[in-house]
């Protein structure tokens, strides 16, 4: 009884539950220290650069006179990364690291990341929802046609 129902969860489960156990490479956000205009290697963590820049978009004088864009290196792979979402520096800096994880996840991964694999899952249960919808469709039609006869 209980393997029927841990199946029967494993089948109705999202595409993102399923992934909810993925591994992302390690990126720590205790490493941020405050940088200047020059930037700042992080902390424990000599592998990212952190420099915080001037904002760009709509916004007037003060999103370009004022410094709350992101930009992060990662060093070893030469990966840059710009986060200007939010007028606050803070959020723009967590923006950013998990905009970082993503993007090395991807490079280190390939075709088996995350966003591939959740891709793929979701491509899977649509098609199977397709040929469900399909198989209804074909089972109407044929009712159909029996009574009409």
């Amino acid at each position: 009884m209980i393997l029927k129902w841990t199946l029967i969860r494993r089948m109705l489960a999202t595409p993102k539950q399923k992934l909810k156990n993925y591994k992302f490479p390690d990126v720590r956000k205790e490493d941020c220290e405050q940088g200047t205009s020059e930037g700042r290697i992080l902390g424990n963590n000599p592998n990212f650069f952190q420099k915080y820049i001037s904002g760009w978009g709509p916004g007037g004088q003060k999103v370009n006179t004022a410094q709350n864009a992101v930009q992060l290196t990662h060093l070893p792979t030469g990966t840059v990364l710009k986060v200007h979402e939010s007028r606050l520096l803070p959020k723009n800096i967590d923006i950013a690291f998990e905009r970082m994880k993503f993007v090395l996840d991807r490079q280190i991964n390939g075709e088996n990341c995350y966003e591939e694999q959740l891709k793929r899952l979701q491509i899977a249960k649509e098609e199977k929802s397709n040929k469900r919808r399909v198989q209804a469709r074909k089972e109407k039609e044929s009712y159909k046609n029996e009574s009409v006869e």
